[in-house]
């Protein structure tokens, strides 16, 4: 069987077939590296502590890579400012968010079309009774947060003055009559700014991290979504690549296989109602097909094999008469 495969035929045929296998394997691939993509996963690296202004560039959409990134921040509560965003939840208790503009001295130069300096949206702390909300702390602060992406406006809602459906810097920037950041900031510590930031020595959030209005409770946001779930559709259909890999070589097994069966075999891999004969100059075996009134060759008969019964009655001159005359081939 091994000199049927090294055949120049076989041997294409199982460059074609390898080169399929290949192809499965690459999209197989490309399957398992879907699953993973869907997956959400925590980055410890969002948790250590970096300036707002090289978290995220003023001005521009909220990316993946910058939405959740733990940030420090130093600016001016901007007085009368703060809204209430109600339907906040809070150790399974609904409540209210405190959301203040904070405006950034020296930001003027980092978008020069707002024309002034920026401001970010601070969720400054929950609470559970909208009368109890301070006013905003005087004086410049630091201030640390995660940084998330804007929330949707929620058109027609009937709240009462004073308060917002959403945290949306696109709604705000209206209110506030100011450029703002486009994502916001959701506060975990608040300092005067003469003090440095309440962060550990690795530059995550420091233990006993407090607010500087007591009456409000600090927010607890972790990165998210995270799902760590793997995507089963995905595995499957890697599985069926790999599948589909190796019926492609066992496609050319079978092929080199059922030729080789053929030469060792011909009485029954050519058994066909009607009658075959063996050309013993040609060595090669042809058969009468009665409706086309014809001889045809056995093409994949190797030459000098001796046929078995005995040939048919059949006149080995009219064999070379045929020969002569150009017998068809299958």
């Amino acid at each position: 069987m091994l000199s049927t495969a090294l055949r120049p035929r076989s041997i294409l045929g199982l460059i074609v077939s390898l080169a399929l296998a290949v192809g499965f394997v690459l999209l197989s691939q490309w399957q398992l590296e879907s699953s993973e993509q869907a997956r959400t996963v925590a980055d410890p690296a969002k948790d250590v502590a970096v300036p707002l202004e090289e978290a995220a560039a003023a001005g521009a959409p909220v990316t993946t890579t910058q939405a959740d990134q733990l940030v420090t921040v130093t600016g001016d509560y901007r007085d009368g400012s703060t809204v209430l965003v109600p339907g906040r939840l809070q150790d399974g208790t609904e409540g209210w968010w405190a959301v203040t503009a904070l405006t950034v001295p020296g930001s003027a130069d980092r978008w020069p079309d707002a024309g002034g300096e920026l401001t970010v949206a601070v969720a400054r702390g929950w609470t559970a009774d909208p009368a109890s909300v301070p006013a905003e702390p005087e004086g410049t602060v630091g201030v640390v947060g995660r940084y998330l992406p804007a929330e949707g406006p929620v058109p027609g809602a009937e709240l009462p003055e004073g308060q917002v459906g959403t945290v949306s810097p696109a709604q705000l920037t209206n209110i506030w009559d100011t450029p703002l950041w486009s994502g916001y900031v959701a506060a975990f510590a608040e300092n005067p700014a003469a003090a440095p930031f309440q962060l550990a020595e690795d530059g995550t959030l420091a233990q006993g991290a407090a607010l500087l209005s007591p009456q409000l409770s600090r927010l607890d946001i972790d990165q998210q979504p995270t799902d760590e779930s793997v995507n089963l559709l995905n595995l499957f259909y890697a599985v069926e690549w790999v599948v589909f890999a190796g019926f492609a070589v066992y496609i050319w097994w079978r092929f080199v296989r059922d030729e080789w069966q053929r030469e060792q075999n011909p009485d029954e891999y050519f058994y066909f109602e009607g009658e075959y004969f063996y050309d013993e100059a040609a060595g090669r075996y042809y058969y009468y097909d009665p409706d086309a009134g014809e001889y045809y060759w056995f093409d994949d008969q190797p030459a000098g094999r001796e046929p078995e019964p005995e040939p048919t009655t059949h006149d080995t001159s009219h064999d070379r008469t045929q020969d002569r005359t150009g017998a068809h081939h299958d």
